[in-house]
């Protein structure tokens, strides 16, 4: 590296730590939870929270008592109503707990040790497992990838969503095994992926046959 460059990164340092020291100096107290209700919004609910006055009301329409452990797949009846809300058939729906975060954790912790569907080797097998980032993004979604030694390749966003000439280069490389997105009302500029965006996503051929895209919907019906 020249003179030059040396001395303009270290300018750049300079000017991006005095940034952070001014924010830290606010003093800030910032909630940036995803999506966290207020107590009233909470409240909304409790009519049909305290509705439930029998066991029969605790049973779906096969007869499970979902007081007890859950179905592997979640309550049938729920998946209807999510199938109705997302346009999805409802085999298709896998009801969790209530983050999705934890999903997704768990998802990348089993193609590490595992591999995913398809026979393919686990990644802990593979070497240098990698993924893109689109940046401005979601901090917990990085820290997966922190927490679990995969290395982040940033992509910048460009007004509708990731820039895909980047992604679709990158992908080229078969270490490359996963793609993180919030495709709607990104985390944290509330940027949404154009229907441009979404196709070229989704018609990618990425050189790795275990890539894998997380897309994290997590605002999917928000804005109703």
């Amino acid at each position: 590296i020249d003179t030059e460059t040396m001395a303009n990164t270290a300018n750049t340092l300079t000017e991006l730590q005095a940034q952070y020291e001014a924010v830290l100096k606010q003093n800030l107290k910032l909630d940036m939870s995803r999506g966290k209700p207020c107590t009233e919004q909470l409240g909304l609910s409790d009519e049909l929270l305290f509705a439930l006055k029998s066991k029969d009301d605790c049973k779906t329409e096969a007869g499970f008592d979902i007081r007890n452990y859950g179905l592997p797949d979640g309550v049938p009846e729920l998946a209807k109503l999510f199938a109705e809300l997302l346009g999805v058939p409802a085999d298709n729906i896998i009801l969790g707990g209530n983050s999705s975060l934890n999903m997704m954790y768990d998802t990348v912790c089993r193609a590490i040790l595992f591999g995913t569907y398809g026979n393919c080797l686990p990644w802990k097998d593979q070497g240098k497992v990698k993924f893109i980032c689109p940046v401005p993004g979601y901090d917990r979604h990085f820290s997966i990838c922190q927490r679990c030694g995969i290395e982040m390749i940033t992509v910048g966003m460009t007004g509708e969503g990731p820039d895909m000439d980047a992604v679709e280069e990158l992908i080229k490389d078969p270490s490359v095994k996963g793609m993180w997105c919030v495709p709607k009302y990104s985390n944290p500029t509330g940027e949404t992926y154009s229907e441009a965006t979404v196709r070229r996503i989704a018609t990618m051929k990425p050189a790795a046959p275990d890539f894998r895209v997380f897309w994290d919907m997590a605002y999917a019906i928000h804005d109703l």
